[in-house]
């Protein structure tokens, strides 16, 4: 995927670690320096029209390139136009974006056969085992020790997700935080909603119960809404 010519767009989730695998995608490359998070405090005022000036930097810096990386560039507002120039003048673009501002309909207003979406999502189970450091062994998965460790690890897993920092820190804060800023930033301001309340019984309600199968009237049950009754015609 790395070879292909088109812009490779990595969108996932907040705190998926998009940016930890754009960083392994840019030391893999022949050419790094072209680099820049549009999550630094520092580029607050940052617009449009300050790309092109970005690029002389990269020139003066570093002498001319080929390949940019940026990550997090949905803060920047028409971003796309700049990233499509890049494209049509034979660079190599990588860069991030959350869900949020990155879905495929946006992406296509400017970027339409010119890009390739990879989704990153939190650990897999097999990966999490990987970041817990058991080693699946490749004869005999169902040993009594090792299958006792894959359901330790299970239940873990069932327990805690796959969102890497929280694994890491074991803060429960953080995971708090991080599920606020999804649910306030990404849903009610992205699509303007003003029924708090109901909402946050909704997203309450499906991680609650969500093994289990859930139907258009238990839903509206849960948030009060009453839905009209029809009339029978006799």
């Amino acid at each position: 995927m790395l070879d292909i010519q088109e812009i490779l767009v990595i969108s996932g989730v907040r705190r998926c670690g998009k940016s930890v695998l754009l960083q392994q995608i840019r030391n893999k490359q022949k050419e790094q320096n072209y680099f820049i998070n549009f999550d630094d405090e520092r580029l607050i005022n940052f617009t449009v029209e300050h790309f092109q000036l970005l690029n002389e930097v990269f020139i003066e810096m570093f002498g001319e390139q080929h390949t940019f990386y940026f990550d997090a560039i949905q803060n920047i507002a028409g971003w796309e136009r700049y990233v499509r120039r890049l494209y049509d003048s034979g660079k190599k673009v990588f860069l991030t974006g959350s869900n949020a501002t990155m879905l495929s309909r946006e992406l296509g207003t400017h970027l339409t056969g010119r890009y390739v979406r990879f989704e990153l999502y939190p650990f897999s189970f097999k990966e999490f085992i990987s970041f817990k450091n058991f080693n699946l062994p490749a004869d005999n998965i169902y040993a009594t020790v090792d299958r006792g460790i894959i359901a330790g690890l299970l239940q873990e897993y069932i327990t805690n997700g796959g969102i890497p920092l929280y694994l890491k820190t074991n803060q429960d804060l953080y995971l708090k935080q991080l599920y606020e800023s999804i649910l306030y930033k990404d849903v009610l301001v992205r699509n303007k909603l003003t029924n708090e309340r109901e909402l946050l019984q909704l997203v309450f309600f499906l991680a609650s119960n969500v093994t289990k199968p859930s139907t258009n009237k238990s839903l509206t049950t849960v948030i009060g809404v009453i839905t009209p009754q029809l009339s029978t015609i006799t």
